[in-house]
């Protein structure tokens, strides 16, 4: 059974990538910042809380999303699963491993982009209003999206200030789970420069070997 997370910085190509993966494993995927986004639209007073540290660019207390994700699996545990975004700090990795209401991932899938090509990734970057798809786009806002051909809209948390505090704390608190994970052997590192299809051409490659 496969339980995957997915980990790299802002506009590395998680959502990409985790649609290819969710399609070729036939497992259900979770985005944690899809999930915590929804909970903001929703108007909730979660959301509201959620809010305040989206808009800053720091990341959600661990309590809080960790109740979330714990939810989700709770309901998707039976095939196995992808997590985009989550864990994102050791605490959270370490919940995953020892806690009760998760399960130890079997893989851990890391894509690494250096900032300078991240930075230019955030200007041109849409999310599909009806999947949930995250594209790139060269002109204005009303393409299509390549997978449903719903509409693609600028995400509320993509500007270069915002990117770049949330890079920081990338750095900070997720990166160092790159070597939890290659300590237990469960870590595949990926360039995440190339084009969507030559990286998901080595994650295919791994997962069905």
């Amino acid at each position: 059974m496969h339980r995957i997370i997915l980990m790299g910085p802002p506009a590395s190509g998680k959502g990409t990538q985790s649609l290819r993966i969710q399609k070729l494993l036939g497992i259900p995927a979770l985005s944690t910042g899809n999930l915590l986004r929804r909970e903001v639209e929703s108007g909730s007073e979660l959301g509201a809380e959620v809010e305040t540290y989206l808009n800053r660019g720091a990341y959600v207390p661990d309590a809080l999303i960790m109740k979330m994700v714990a939810k989700w699996l709770e309901e998707n545990v039976a095939s196995g699963w992808l997590l985009d975004g989550f864990p994102r700090t050791l605490t959270q990795a370490q919940a995953l491993e020892n806690d009760s209401a998760f399960e130890a991932p079997t893989l851990a899938i890391a894509l690494d982009v250096p900032k300078v090509v991240l930075e230019g990734r955030i200007i041109g970057r849409r999310e599909c209003t009806e999947c949930g798809a995250t594209v790139s786009v060269q002109g204005g806002s009303d393409e299509k999206c390549p997978e449903c051909g719903g509409e693609l809209t600028s995400r509320a948390d993509d500007d270069l200030e915002n990117f770049r505090r949330r890079y920081t704390n990338y750095r900070e608190q997720t990166q160092p789970l790159f070597d939890y994970y290659a300590a237990q052997g469960k870590l595949l590192a990926v360039d995440g420069v190339k084009s969507p299809d030559q990286v998901f051409a080595v994650i295919e490659q791994h997962l069905l070997s």
